[in-house]
């Protein structure tokens, strides 16, 4: 999101006909990228200011409406962005993740001839996540089972 984001703001602000990144968007996603998410926010401020707020008859796409919408998203969202200790710590950066998750759920659970009741998709949920858990949880919970801990 926050990648899309840059790009958004600096293209519909400054190049908006670009059919590429520019430098400024590069270097901004740059900084972004590095943890100087101030420095983004400081560009997009200088931005903003130079285009006035943005006015009742601006669209949705308007560059003033994309770039305050973009500032509220770096100030509300800086706590979240400090992309440096994420990739130190092996954790994900972008939503790829998350989507591939989606994805998965919805094959399994949303699959051909299949009707769920919300309890019985949250049942099998629970299993599923007992099962991938990894620290003995399934085999824990099938023993509590009475005719079930002989199976499992």
């Amino acid at each position: 999101m926050a990648a899309r984001t840059t790009r958004q703001a600096t293209r519909a602000t400054l190049e908006q006909d670009a059919p590429e990144e520019t430098p400024l968007a590069r270097r901004l996603i740059e900084a972004r990228w590095d943890g100087h998410v101030e420095q983004v926010l400081a560009a997009l401020h200088t931005e903003a200011e130079r285009l006035g707020p943005p006015q009742d008859s601006d669209g949705p796409e308007h560059p003033r409406r994309v770039l305050a919408n973009n500032v509220g998203y770096f100030q509300t969202q800086r706590a979240h962005l400090d992309y440096p200790t994420y990739r130190r710590k092996g954790w994900p950066i972008g939503s790829g993740v998350t989507a591939s998750a989606v994805k998965q759920f919805n094959k399994r659970v949303q699959g051909t001839e299949q009707f769920w009741s919300l309890p019985g998709v949250e049942a099998i949920l629970a299993l599923r996540a007992l099962w991938l858990s990894q620290d003995q949880r399934w085999e824990r919970y099938w023993n509590s089972r009475p005719g079930y801990a002989k199976a499992a």
